[in-house]
């Protein structure tokens, strides 16, 4: 279960650079854009250790999920800067059971352990119902239609992009070292498709201090995030299980609003619950 470790941690991280932007207000396609830049400079470095398979389809995912990834963040970063962090991730509860679903049907080993353990399945699917009931229901004001019609594209997307990432990264031999070329390649595609693109909207590369500012913030802890996520992602029998921890940004996000004094109407009954749930999760998924 030492995936749920790493699903942890990408989940905190991940949290940290959703809540960025809430400062800055940065539109959300120029922060992606650089976000990327500036990730690709950082991982630079470590280019030497990245493992390189021979499959082409491999760099075909990466390329799909940079795309997926650009319109996804973008919504995101305005989605945060609009209102705030919590409903940048309210995509998270109808993306971990449409991955658990997508992996289910395409996985035999996943799907014959399931069918040979229902007391696990049983288990497993009782604990998906309360934690989206629970992130529903963690703060109240969030889950208006406006907020659920805006989120649901990015789930969808999200969903399909996490069975197809799985697929891909276990044809690493190297748990880190794909994990790093994974993410390296993403951000580097996600750049190279953005840039014109950002550019031809009348977008400059002048030194603008508060985008420079908030793409570094967000490349250092998105890219730590995603590392994370990907090696969880590896280790883990089904990819919503990885969603699922990351999920758990609600609480996080309570916890961090109630220790700033900020004003937040969230449920620490619902974030009991989800925790609970992803407890269950964890246990019964082996």
């Amino acid at each position: 279960m030492i995936w749920g470790l790493f699903a942890l941690a990408a989940g905190l991280t991940y949290c940290i650079q959703t809540e960025i932007n809430k400062i800055y207000k940065i539109d959300g396609f120029a922060l992606n854009t650089f976000r990327s830049l500036f990730a690709c400079l950082m991982m630079a470095a470590f280019i030497p250790f990245m493992e390189w398979p021979r499959i082409p389809e491999y760099y075909i995912v990466a390329i799909f999920q940079s795309a997926v990834s650009i319109v996804c963040m973008m919504a995101q970063y305005n989605l945060a800067a609009k209102r705030n962090g919590r409903i940048a991730c309210m995509h998270q509860p109808i993306e971990i059971m449409l991955a658990f679903s997508l992996w289910v049907a395409v996985n035999d080993a996943q799907r014959k352990f399931l069918f040979d353990n229902p007391y696990n399945l049983s288990f497993i699917m009782g604990a998906f119902i309360v934690f989206i009931i629970s992130i529903n229901f963690i703060r109240k004001n969030d889950a208006g239609w406006s907020a659920l019609l805006a989120v649901v594209p990015i789930a969808v997307l999200y969903a399909g992009m996490s069975v197809v990432s799985k697929i891909a990264l276990e044809h690493g031999e190297s748990l880190l070292e794909i994990a790093l070329n994974f993410v390296f390649l993403c951000n580097l595609s996600m750049f190279v498709i953005s840039l014109p693109v950002y550019l031809s909207q009348g977008g400059t590369i002048r030194a603008q201090k508060n985008l420079w500012v908030s793409a570094g913030s967000v490349a250092f802890f998105h890219t730590i995030s995603w590392v994370l996520a990907c090696i969880a992602i590896i280790l883990t029998p089904n990819p919503a299980y990885v969603s699922v921890i990351m999920g758990l940004a609600p609480i996080w996000f309570m916890a961090y609003y109630r220790l700033r004094g900020i004003k937040d109407d969230a449920s620490p009954v619902a974030g009991v619950f989800m925790a609970l749930a992803a407890i269950v999760i964890l246990v019964a998924s082996v």
